[in-house]
């Protein structure tokens, strides 16, 4: 049984379905592999006790279904990384969706002193939940700031230690913003879900606004992974996602609080931290938080050294 949503998840990836339902499927897309590796050692044994030779047949579509997916996950470990600049400047991102304003503030306070940061992008964060954040301490030293809390799932806000210029509404459902921090452009991004009916829709209107800001930096809640061809087409305006670039490897943040009741870890990678041509990515890691859905990324990234 387990091949038959790996055979689902590889057909939609393959042809990149928009169907809602396919959509959430490729989110999972790395799971498949593990699915097809069951399935092909349970036909390998099937296979060594009766020698049935009709089961060379499946065996061969399992191997052919594993070295696709192979070669889609391979650029998270086999990316090229493109050097820092030995005197360039560096900055150290993070992006936290924190479901409905209830993450915890002080996790993310945490966080925030732990890994130095200097700019925080918050999605979903709500009037109360900044009110909390303040309280926290973790602004003190991120005093500059961009972006509108609101109530539900609809506030996003950066919070800089440096200066903040030029901000702009992006014409998502929810908040996306694009702003200038110490030289870069940055868009904090939260596009609609995959179960909207606005999802694709939105992921194209986050490509035409990187083709209009040319940015820098693009960090948030992306609600799509590198298995959604609209987050590839996103790429492919000159974007590289930092994960790749540091062969950080797979790193799911959502559903952080499991599946069904069930405390399974996260199995879909939808927070993201993007990088121009001018920037390159040192580290990435994923950080828990108390009462969301969503595991915070933290991302180094660093001017790229001249070809």
């Amino acid at each position: 049984m387990a091949g038959v949503p790996a055979v689902v998840i590889t057909v939609c990836r393959l042809f990149d379905v928009v169907w809602r339902p396919a959509v959430v499927l490729q989110a999972f897309t790395p799971l498949a592999l593990l699915a097809y590796a069951v399935v092909g050692l349970l036909l390998l044994i099937a296979l060594a006790r009766t020698r049935r030779r009709w089961l060379l047949a499946p065996v061969v579509l399992v191997v052919a279904a594993m070295a696709l997916h192979l070669a889609w996950a391979a650029p998270m470990v086999l990316g090229s990384t493109p050097a820092p600049a030995p005197d360039g400047t560096r900055l150290t991102v993070m992006t936290s969706n924190i479901e409905y304003g209830h993450g915890s503030v002080a996790d993310i306070a945490a966080a925030v002193r732990a890994h130095d940061v200097d700019l925080l992008a918050v999605e979903e964060i709500t009037p109360a939940a900044l009110t909390r954040l303040e309280q926290s301490g973790a602004l003190a030293r991120l005093p500059y700031r961009a972006g509108r809390a609101a109530s539900g799932l609809h506030g996003t806000m950066v919070f800089s230690r440096t200066p903040v210029s030029d901000v702009r509404r992006l014409p998502t459902s929810m908040g996306s913003w694009a702003l200038t921090v110490g030289g870069w452009r940055v868009m904090a991004v939260h596009p609609a879900s995959p179960l909207s009916a606005g999802w694709a829709r939105e992921e194209g209107l986050l490509r035409t606004a990187a083709q209009e800001e040319d940015p820098d930096l693009v960090l948030g809640d992306f609600n799509a992974t590198l298995d959604h061809a609209p987050l590839r087409r996103l790429l492919a305006t000159g974007l590289s996602d930092a994960a790749q670039l540091t062969n950080a490897g797979w790193q799911p943040t959502w559903p952080a609080d499991g599946y069904a009741g069930l405390p399974l870890p996260p199995g879909a990678a939808i927070d993201h931290v993007l990088v121009g041509p001018r920037l390159t990515a040192v580290r990435t890691s994923t950080v828990s938080v108390a009462d969301t859905d969503h595991r915070a990324l933290v991302a180094e990234v660093a001017t790229r050294a001249a070809d």
